[in-house]
């Protein structure tokens, strides 16, 4: 092949994963764009494009688990939790497809976990206490997803999705601090504002078309168990 072996293209591939500035690169795009779809139409995208809602949380869950496991802010660039994104994502992604008897609770542990990791980020815990309060908050989304489902779904969208945005935002811009979350650990207030301001644009939004997106759902569903005209 041109006298290019299969180390050869290994080796270059593996080079330019793990080389510092395109790997945050691509974490930030992917967290950017992860995260303003959620945000905007986490419950739409959820009962149109199922396994894509999953996609997108399990990479932001993925992503969180393994920035808490490595004790690592999310400012960092990892190839390890590029690829903790990666099998968060195509786990969940498969997860709504053979698993769905159980989507309700899976998309409570999911939107509960990243929930939990955010909020743990935001206060500057790492490692054990950080996956201890993923794991609660987790739990605690399976409960809360059984007894009110589209309003946990677009609350828990709306804000983690803008969480992932700015972490994103953060990597692609490390020198503005709007979008460093860590730092509201530390007393910072702008990138808790703008966190804010983002997830209530995210919740009214959503709010606004829930009934629009809700509906057509329905509708289209009935018209598929219509039978065929004779």
């Amino acid at each position: 092949m041109c006298g290019i072996s299969r180390r050869h293209v290994v080796t270059c591939f593996l080079t330019i994963c793990t080389w510092g500035v395109p790997m945050t690169l691509l974490n930030g795009i992917l967290l950017v764009l992860a995260g303003l779809g959620a945000m905007g139409f986490g419950l739409m995208i959820f009962y149109a494009l199922l396994p894509l809602f999953y996609a997108f949380f399990g990479y932001g869950v993925g992503y969180w688990l393994g920035s808490l496991l490595m004790n690592s802010p999310p400012g960092e660039a990892s190839f390890i939790k590029f690829l903790f994104a990666v099998a968060g994502c195509f786990l969940f992604a498969a997860a709504a497809y053979f698993l769905e008897a159980y989507r309700r609770i899976l998309i409570g542990i999911g939107l509960g976990s990243l929930f939990g990791g955010l909020i743990a980020s935001a206060l500057g815990l790492t490692g054990f206490f950080g996956f201890i309060i993923m794991i609660l908050a987790g739990v605690g989304g399976a409960v809360i997803t059984l007894a009110v489902f589209d309003p946990f779904i677009i609350v828990t969208s709306a804000t983690g999705g803008a969480g992932l945005a700015l972490d994103g935002a953060h990597l692609i811009l490390p020198s503005v601090g709007i979008f460093d979350r860590m730092a509201i650990s530390q007393g910072a207030i702008m990138p808790l504002v703008l966190w804010i301001v983002m997830a209530v644009i995210g919740l009214g939004w959503q709010f606004t078309n829930i009934d629009k997106w809700t509906g057509r759902i329905i509708d289209e569903a009935q018209k598929e168990d219509q039978p065929p005209p004779s």
